[in-house]
């Protein structure tokens, strides 16, 4: 061998040993870098700056190295050394690097030289000062997540055996990741934990936690047992709300499958609820709430339950306390509901009669000339009539906090209404020099509401404006429009009187408050007319509103529907069968008046036979039905509340009588029962202290006429009309007919009849029609009205017949033969 020969071998043998150590200290490098990832516990920034660290180590020319994980369209660096380590944060675009071309491709590259490298970006290079590179793409399941880059500012600084080395790198970096990833949720488990043991502890309630299905508790916060009063155990052994002891609010034990955790846990409820009266460690009592909900898996499957325990001791009692006290005032309520139905029956009789006897009284006196004493009796009755109206005022609003107003729904003609309102208070607004004067729309027409109430309203209002006003004018105005498809009616009760201030306007509606205590000692008044006005409004659908200044006056305004519906919408009229007449007819022009009070028999009887009608009477309800059956009387004025036997029940036995059930009954009554009257078959309704204009009024209807006039036949079939008047002619009856309603009018104002015969169903005008416009005429309202229909009379028809026709016969159920004498029984 050659000399030059040796030295190349030697050479040769230098090369492959410092290649082997080359090698090896690669293969160390790595197995250190593996070994200080193990020692990372986790953390995914050491143990990515470790392998970085590393590979530069293994690659000694590597200026710079980095690994870049993907996020978007994106590389991130994040962790670099060397010429890179300033660039820990940097974004690179995919697109135009050799890492986006490593990462997409999924395999390594070597680059000699990035200058002229056509995959690069130019910018990015100069930008990183980099000439050559090495990229290894970081692989997870098959799918590249990153790359690992290494780089030189010399071009050819790489080999193959470097590329080499840096896979095996970047083959590490995935399980790093990976154990970074579960050491982070293994933290924030922990930290979880933590967390929810922290707020565990804080809460002001107490927690269970309950596996499925055994129910057993297997966990629990220190406030739970606190609350129970006992140690809760959450070991092996396991604690189930089976062995507690609570009551419920009878006193009855709560079974052990009543606890919610067991509903819950074992039972699959979703939910449950409990309050027990829970017997503590120390066997005392407290009350507490249980509320239960599920726990359930990713897959929807309930693995446990999780209990919410609550001390409501505090609020329970309060409950309970509550409830005794409401019910003691339920009781109270009920005994005042008691005394005042009592007092209105006490102090209205005898009111009534200190009215009655002073209105006779005074007519006595003005026959007997004695003129000198009538001033005296008309400050009796003023005074008798004042303390009545603060009664009621006191019952009105008693029943309106009671909830036990109703409303009665009628049909009338406004203009009509307001006009009699001001006839009414006319006196009253007079008596202190003021002039009334009226404001009314043309187009008022007619409304369907609570007419009763609606006149109350008007009237408080006019008398509180008579009371504040002096020498001044009361304009009462009305008028009607349309707001949201409703037909509404308002109404302006405006005064030049004193007028008030916004701190008195905004306390005028409350109750027993009047504007101050120097309008009540000057004006007087209990200062409820003005809240009981607007609870009546509110009870009509509408509102009331004022407007006023100080020296300047007051206005009013009420606006309510034109049409509502009431709350027992109108009376009952009941429907006839047929005729009950009696042969005896010795009663039949006898008034029966049915009263317990001796002073109201005795002014009814002497009102109505100075009025011309025979009056007998009874003491109560017993013989008051006694007498009925004997007598067969016209009509009965009948009391409510009696001894022995109430009017309700006499009125009930009497429309249960075959023989009676047609017979007119006026209930006459202090109670505001209307409804009640109506609905059980009261032909009319008065209460005390009777009006006489007004009982004058109702008993006109039942006056025995002379029979001069003749039977009108309103019906609009021909062969009808014509069978009716061949009959009843036959038995003396002079007939006139009429097709529909309209004609029959126009009949009426041309002889008085003294029946009318009376179809519903008919063109042109109705029969209820008719009936409306005839009641509402003065004049025609005690003309006699049957109605005879082949209509199906339902409630509605008897509500809006109610107080209109005497009688309502069925055609069919009423043969010709039986109809004279049906007849003839009415205007008998």
């Amino acid at each position: 061998m050659s000399q030059m020969e040796l030295r190349r071998s030697v050479a040769e043998r230098e090369g492959l040993l410092s290649g082997q150590a080359a090698l090896i200290d690669q293969q160390n490098a790595l197995i250190a870098a593996q070994a200080a990832v193990t020692q990372a516990a986790g953390d995914r920034d050491v143990i990515l700056d470790t392998l970085v660290g590393g590979v530069m180590a293994a690659v000694s020319q590597t200026e710079g190295a980095v690994i870049e994980l993907r996020e978007g369209d994106e590389l991130v660096y994040r962790s670099a050394r060397g010429a890179l380590g300033a660039h820990v944060g940097l974004r690179v675009p995919i697109a135009g690097s050799l890492s986006g071309h490593c990462l997409m491709n999924a395999k390594p590259v070597l680059c000699p030289d990035l200058l002229v490298d056509p995959r690069v970006r130019r910018d990015l290079v100069e930008a990183l000062g980099a000439r050559s590179a090495v990229c290894v793409p970081i692989l997870r399941g098959g799918e590249a997540v990153g790359v690992l880059k290494l780089q030189s500012s010399h071009p050819d600084a790489f080999t193959g055996l470097d590329l080499h080395v840096a896979s095996l790198f970047a083959g590490t970096i995935p399980a790093g990741l990976a154990e970074a990833g579960e050491a982070e949720a293994r933290r924030g488990m922990r930290a979880g934990e933590a967390t929810l043991r922290t707020v565990m502890e804080t809460l002001p309630v107490g927690v269970l936690i309950a596996e499925a299905p055994s129910g057993r508790i297997v966990g629990h916060n220190a406030r739970a047992g606190a609350i129970l009063g006992h140690k809760v155990a959450d070991d092996p052994t396991g604690e189930r709300p089976e062995r507690w002891i609570g009551f419920h609010a009878d006193r009855r034990r709560v079974d052990p499958k009543e606890w919610p955790l067991a509903r819950v846990a074992r039972d699959g409820e979703p939910r449950a609820d409990l309050e027990v009266d829970y017997q503590r460690g120390d066997g005392s009592r407290a009350w507490v709430g249980f509320s239960a909900v599920q726990m359930r898996d990713i897959d929807g499957r309930c693995i446990g339950a999780v209990m919410v325990v609550t001390d409501i001791d505090g609020r329970k009692r309060d409950e309970l306390h509550l409830a005794a006290a409401k019910q003691a005032a339920e009781e109270a309520n009920r005994a005042k509901s008691e005394f005042l139905a009592n007092m209105s029956h006490e102090l209205r009789t005898p009111l009534s009669a200190v009215i009655g006897y002073s209105e006779m009284l005074q007519e006595e006196m003005e026959d007997g000339g004695h003129d000198d004493l009538l001033p005296d009796m008309r400050k009796i009755e003023a005074n008798a009539r004042h303390l009545l109206g603060l009664i009621n005022d006191v019952l009105d609003l008693s029943k309106i906090e009671a909830e036990r107003m109703e409303t009665y729904v009628e049909d009338f003609a406004v203009d009509a209404i307001v006009r009699d309102v001001a006839a009414t208070v006319e006196s009253l607004v007079s008596a202190k020099e003021n002039a009334l004067s009226l404001d009314l729309a043309a187009d008022l027409g007619d409304a369907r509401t609570d007419v009763t109430k609606l006149r109350q309203c008007l009237i408080n209002l006019l008398s509180n404006a008579a009371k504040f006003t002096e020498g001044g004018r009361i304009t009462l105005s009305a008028e009607r429009g349309e707001r949201d498809g409703v037909d509404w009616l308002t109404f302006r009760v405006s005064d030049t009187g004193i007028g008030m201030s916004p701190d008195q306007q905004a306390r005028l509606f409350e109750r027993f408050t009047q504007a101050d205590a120097s309008t009540t000692r000057k004006f007087g008044g209990t200062g409820l007319g003005l809240s009981i006005t607007r609870a009546f409004a509110s009870m009509l659908g509408g509102t009331i509103a004022v407007a006023s200044e100080a020296g300047r006056g007051t206005t009013f305004t009420v606006s309510v529907p034109a049409r509502i519906a009431g709350t027992n919408d109108a009376p009952q009229v009941d429907e006839d069968t047929g005729p009950t007449p009696s042969d005896d007819a010795s009663g039949r022009g006898v008034v029966l008046v049915v009263d317990d009070d001796p002073a109201t028999r005795d002014l009814l009887t002497r009102f109505l036979k100075r009025d011309g009608f025979h009056v007998a009477a009874a003491v109560d309800g017993r013989e008051g039905l006694d007498m009925a059956h004997r007598l067969r009387p016209r009509v009965i004025l009948l009391d409510v509340t009696m001894p022995q036997m109430d009017g309700w029940s006499v009125l009930r036995a009497l429309r249960g009588d075959t023989e009676l059930g047609n017979t007119p009954i006026i209930m006459v009554t202090v109670l505001g029962e209307r409804n009640l009257a109506f609905s059980l078959g009261a032909t009319d309704y008065l209460q005390k202290p009777v009006d006489w204009d007004e009982l004058h009024g109702v008993m006109d209807r039942f006056r025995p006429q002379d029979h001069e006039g003749p039977l009108l036949v309103i019906d609009d079939d021909d062969d009808t009309r014509d069978r009716m008047a061949a009959r009843l002619s036959r038995e003396g009856w002079r007939i006139v007919a009429a097709e529909n309603g309209k004609v029959g009018l126009a009949a009426v104002a041309a002889e008085r009849p003294c029946l009318v015969l009376l179809d519903l169903m008919m063109p042109e005008m109705d029969g209820f029609t008719f009936l409306s416009i005839l009641r509402a005429k003065p004049e025609w309202g005690s003309i006699p009205v049957v109605v005879l229909t082949a209509k199906d009379v339902d409630g509605e028809d008897r509500r809006r017949l109610a107080g209109q026709a005497d009688s309502v016969l069925r055609k069919g159920q009423v043969g010709l033969d039986e109809l004279p004498a049906l007849l003839r029984s009415v205007v008998t």
